[in-house]
């Protein structure tokens, strides 16, 4: 792994971000003629990584893809290339690894805003980060592009939630990562080795049965994530990848007043149509369930949090 101070690509890294088993992620900034540039993001391809033309055929519809979409809460897409394997290596730990700038958002992914037990979700900040990344996800399907992994955290914020005072911003959400995103008009097999591609928890039956997408698939997962934001726990819960397909194929929507009675019982009516099984059951787009939950909620109160600790005291 690169360390803080080195240089790569043309750039010096100022920190490591976060990283998994394919790619790390630093903050860097680049120098040029005494001027020092904003920072951004650096994403580098493990060379080593298992599968390697898999994860290399990712990273390159990440950036492809991303790079089409023009859009104030989508995370901008800047530069791409690849780091020659050393002269003369040999084997896989020396393939070139294949890097990506792109803009770097300073705060923490929206698993942040989920409320932990005994807390209660800021609902003024989850409805405007509700709010900019429907407008996000409609933009993209205007384009013929479905997201395909929406998810708290696929969802960037700009700064670290907090209690809002004079002068302190308000939180907005950029989304990001497009590694398995695709055309509305790609026919290439939704699953590999039997595998679903995507998260499970937020996954839609027609994913799940390799069936056609739409833009309403990335609708049920955008559902899925708000359940999680407002409740705490995604819709369906279950301890198995099984019992989690199962439930997304055939159980009844949660009812979300059972995890949060002060909300308002149409909360319930609302995402049962959000999550229904069929896709042209759901709302015709992201900002229209968006749209129904604020004027839901403009004049509802949230009760104080069960415990001392506040949910933005919490380090994630």
């Amino acid at each position: 792994m690169f360390e803080v101070g080195e240089s790569v690509a043309g750039f010096t890294i100022d920190d490591f971000l976060g990283g998994g088993a394919s790619a790390d992620v630093f903050r860097v900034h680049r120098i040029e003629r005494d001027r020092c540039d904003e920072p951004v993001a650096l994403k580098i391809l493990h060379p080593n990584a298992a599968d390697h033309a898999r994860v290399r055929e990712r990273f390159e519809r990440e950036f492809g893809i991303a790079s089409l979409l023009d859009h104030p809460h989508i995370v901008r897409m800047l530069s791409h290339g690849e780091i020659p394997s050393p002269r003369g290596s040999l084997g896989p730990r020396h393939l070139p690894s294949m890097w990506l700038t792109m803009q770097y958002i300073g705060g923490p992914a929206a698993t942040a805003l989920v409320p932990d037990r005994g807390d209660e979700p800021d609902m003024d900040t989850i409805l405007r980060v509700a709010a900019q990344i429907a407008d996000a996800l409609d933009h993209a399907h205007a384009q013929d592009i479905l997201h395909r992994d929406v998810k708290p955290a696929n969802i960037l914020l700009s700064r670290t939630p907090g209690p809002r005072s004079v002068g302190v911003a308000p939180v907005d959400a950029y989304l990001s990562d497009f590694g398995i995103a695709q055309f509305l008009d790609d026919t290439r097999p939704l699953a590999r080795n039997g595998r679903v591609q995507g998260s499970i928890g937020y996954a839609s039956p027609e994913l799940l049965q390799a069936q056609k997408l739409t833009p309403a698939t990335d609708f049920y997962a955008f559902a899925c994530t708000l359940v999680e934001l407002i409740t705490g726990t995604p819709p369906y819960p279950r301890n198995t990848a099984f019992a989690i397909t199962y439930a997304h194929l055939n159980d009844e929507p949660p009812k979300l007043t059972r995890r949060r009675p002060w909300l308002p019982s149409a909360m319930n009516s609302i995402f049962a149509k959000a999550l229904a099984k069929a896709p042209e059951d759901r709302y015709p787009s992201c900002t229209a369930l968006v749209e129904i939950l604020t004027r839901l909620m403009r004049d509802v109160p949230v009760p104080e949090p069960t415990r001392r600790s506040t949910w933005w005291t919490r380090t994630r």
